[in-house]
């Protein structure tokens, strides 16, 4: 078996810097990394190896990129390709994803492995655009991976516990962490190939579509550095915190929804178009960021004259086509087979396709959940569409196309972009917008849409397990977030933060420590969040971590030390033992 892991050099993110003047990026004396995802990725694929397998590590990129490739022959890979040409340059997730399908296709690839997501585009898409490419099946957050004869056991995270799937190569796989026994590190001094656009087509054209920016339906229109200011206040006791932080808890701008449709944009007359958001379903009633897509999705189809459009996938879904008319929605589409009643990556990449395929909507909006991030770019992959990876703003130009903002270098910086394609999609992050508040005097236009019979899964689904869920992290107002300094008090902190009716997470070194699962991860390599309020709780405030709040409305730091990074990092700070400081932070702020 040939198994080949995709790698990529990026700049250090804490190293990354925004030009005031130029409105660019400071990309002079930045060091480049491995990038840590696709660290694990490499010794993954090494940790599989049996007798007469390959591994080879693969990169796309200028010529200094031969390092990272480097660094994976250190951590065992055989030997190593490299594809290095101008025409790769600029390339969107489309553009990286073909080309690097064709390499695999002329290489011979058995089994791909990458990791989850780079630490400087953060747009999770390529590993199911790659296996879209390749026709073949993916599975997407592998959290551990076993061989068992000719067929891997694959765990997945999700957000509501794992999944476990069966299958045999060929297969794309995408990576969340280190295997759990490593091998002994290579020599490094494998060969490295280097391929040009010509080693992957015979019929190399100027300006050939695909491959660089002329093959990428995306364009990136601005950069712009959105690092907030944080107040940086030390309260001497909790009812000053408590008040610090009531009068810094305005809900942004940028979050609010109303039932309210603007004007359309552009001159009149002109063509209207409608604005649809895929809805996703727990318990069988629409999540939170369905919810919160669907409200801007309303502020956009008035922007576009149209109308705001539920997609409902699923099973069962006449609750959820009620409440989805409760929140906005002018017009549901219900796509309800059996087949859709669990999540399945095959069949529900499918049944989008479907839909986008007969309906041609003018843009959707898809959760950034872990299963919106994985049919998402699937389906976009298949299709050949553009799409925008957790975009944290929306917004529609006079033309009618949606303007997309993201973010990079955990989310110190943000790119507005622009799609070419139509249907014009993007996966957006939570609580970036507010729900509507529900209304009971609306009835939506409800259409059925009938699905063409969907694939039998290449992957076979072994288990589902629900008994580490962590979707609440996303859904709350108040996040409490431990450090390992913390140790078996995680559970005096719960008790705190569910007198707030919030949620608890950890930073890297307390999940790492088992204080709470791997999926309740806060930060660059686990979740971004953007809570109201951000309690961190004995956390170590490196840069990988302070990516995770970036956006939170308030952060509060209880710490001993008034050194500590994250005192300098939040917007109130209170000293001393959490064990005394949280319940009187929580007793202050839950005073009438």
């Amino acid at each position: 078996m040939r198994i080949v892991c995709l790698v990529k050099q990026v700049p250090h993110p804490s190293a990354v810097e925004f030009d005031q003047e130029t409105k660019s990026l400071k990309r002079e004396g930045v060091p480049l990394m491995l990038n840590p995802f696709d660290a694990y990725a490499a010794a993954h694929a090494v940790a599989l190896r049996a007798d007469g397998d390959e591994v080879v590590a693969m990169t796309m990129g200028p010529p200094q990129a031969e390092e990272a490739l480097r660094q994976t022959l250190r951590l065992g890979a055989d030997r190593a390709v490299h594809l290095s040409d101008r025409v790769f340059a600029v390339a969107d997730t489309i553009g990286t994803s073909r080309t690097l399908a064709l390499a695999l296709r002329k290489l011979g690839a058995d089994l791909v492995i990458c990791g989850r997501k780079t630490v400087d585009a953060e747009t999770w898409q390529v590993p199911p655009e790659v296996a879209a490419y390749l026709d073949v099946p993916h599975v997407t957050s592998v959290l551990a991976l076993e061989r068992r004869g000719e067929s891997l056991l694959l765990t997945r995270e999700t957000d509501d516990g794992e999944e476990i799937y069966e299958a045999e190569p060929p297969l794309v796989l995408s990576v969340v962490t280190a295997p759990s026994e490593a091998r002994p590190p290579g020599s490094g001094d494998g060969p490295i190939e280097l391929w040009t656009a010509a080693d992957l087509v015979d019929d190399l054209r100027p300006n050939d579509k695909r491959f660089g920016q002329t093959g990428s339906p995306t364009r990136v229109l601005a950069v712009r550095d959105v690092r907030p200011e944080r107040a940086g206040r030390i309260a001497a006791e909790a009812a000053e915190a408590a008040q610090a932080i009531r009068e810094r808890l305005a809900p942004p701008e940028s979050a609010a929804t109303s039932w309210e449709k603007p004007a359309r944009l552009g001159e009149q007359p002109g063509k209207s178009y409608d604005c649809w958001t895929a809805v996703e379903l727990a318990a069988g009633r629409p999540t939170r960021l369905s919810l919160e897509l669907l409200a801007k999705g309303r502020e956009l189809a008035g922007k576009l004259g149209g109308r705001n459009v539920a997609l409902v996938l699923g099973d069962e879904t006449a609750d959820a086509v009620r409440e989805v008319g409760r929140h906005g929605a002018e017009v549901v589409v219900e796509a309800s087979d059996p087949s859709l009643r669990e999540y399945h990556p095959e069949r529900w990449s499918a049944g989008l396709r479907q839909v986008l395929e007969r309906e041609r909507p003018h843009a959707l909006l898809i959760p950034a959940s872990a299963n919106g991030r994985d049919y998402g770019p699937r389906a976009a992959g298949e299709l050949q569409l553009g799409m925008t990876g957790d975009c944290v703003g929306l917004g529609i130009d006079r033309a009618g196309r949606l303007i997309q903002t993201k973010p990079a270098y955990g989310g110190a910086i943000v790119s507005v972009i622009m799609g070419s394609t139509t249907p014009q999609l993007a996966t957006v992050r939570s609580r970036m917008f507010d729900p509507l508040d529900p209304r009971d005097d609306v009835t939506p236009e409800v259409r059925q849409l009938e699905l063409a019979p969907l694939p039998e899964p290449r992957v076979r689904l072994v288990e589902r397990r629900l008994d580490s869920p962590a979707r609440d992290l996303e859904e709350a107002d108040t996040v409490v977030c431990v450090g390992a300094s913390v140790g078996d008090g995680v559970g005096e902190v719960e008790a705190q933060a569910r007198r707030l009716g919030g949620a608890v997470g950890g930073d890297r070194e307390a999940c790492e420590a088992g204080l709470l699962p791997r999926n309740r991860q806060i930060g660059l390599y686990g979740r971004a969040l953007a809570p109201a309020l951000y309690v961190a709780v004995g956390v170590n405030a490196d840069f990988e971590h302070l990516a995770g709040p970036m956006k939170a409305g308030v952060i509060v730091a209880l710490d001993a030390d008034p050194g500590a990074p994250m005192v300098r990092e939040a917007d109130v700070a209170l000293l001393g033992d959490w064990r005394e400081t949280l319940p009187a932070l929580v007793d202050a702020l839950t005073a009438n």
